[in-house]
């Protein structure tokens, strides 16, 4: 019973995440409404209010289960070795076109920046780590830094996205990876290395 009652649980929650995400490709997050969530999803309201207290809290059940999927995503491709930053930032991008629609919604109607600085996260440890690894001394400005090179690059997947992707995965991640280089004052024989 409990693992029938988990399914029915899984699929009424999906039920409401698909009827938000067809209703923000209409309307901002902030004009749905309750009563129009359980009419797209085909339930109602009492079965809403067992799993969500209002409308927000869908919208941020989406953004968790999306950057939960992107950050296992991430996880598979830090266990392989690779030779440039630019390989796992293009792994991400690859999985971002792949999932257009749920990103292009939730970067455009984000409640908080938390998803958006969290796409650019494992990446960027990445890179953080790499420059630890060649003893590249950054100062004490390194968080500012960083912080830079993480709104910047998150800029330019927007913008990617919202352009509906005209250039390819790799182009955008050797873009950003040219970029922060640039940011970071890497010569060209310390980036061959990273």
């Amino acid at each position: 019973m409990n693992s029938k009652e988990n399914q029915r649980t899984k699929l009424t929650k999906m039920l409401f995440k698909n009827a938000m995400i067809n209703l923000l490709e209409k309307k901002s997050l902030y004009d749905i409404t309750v009563t129009e969530l359980c009419q797209n999803a085909e339930l109602n309201r009492s079965t809403f209010y067992n799993y969500y207290n209002n409308v927000n809290d869908v919208f941020i059940d989406i953004e968790q289960e999306l950057m939960l999927a992107s950050e296992e995503y991430i996880q598979k491709i830090n266990k392989i070795e690779f030779n440039s930053i630019a390989k796992p930032l293009y792994q991400l991008l690859n999985y971002i076109k792949e999932n257009i629609k749920v990103y292009k919604l939730l970067l455009n109607n984000h409640i908080s920046e938390e998803f958006s600085q969290n796409i650019m996260k494992k990446p960027i440890d990445f890179l953080k780590e790499k420059i630890k690894t060649l003893n590249i001394e950054l100062g004490g400005d390194t968080d500012y830094i960083f912080t830079y090179i993480v709104s910047g690059s998150l800029e330019i997947i927007k913008k990617w996205v919202n352009s509906n992707m005209k250039e390819s995965p790799q182009y955008i991640a050797t873009l950003i990876y040219k970029l922060s280089s640039n940011i970071l004052g890497l010569k060209n024989d310390e980036i061959d290395k990273i």
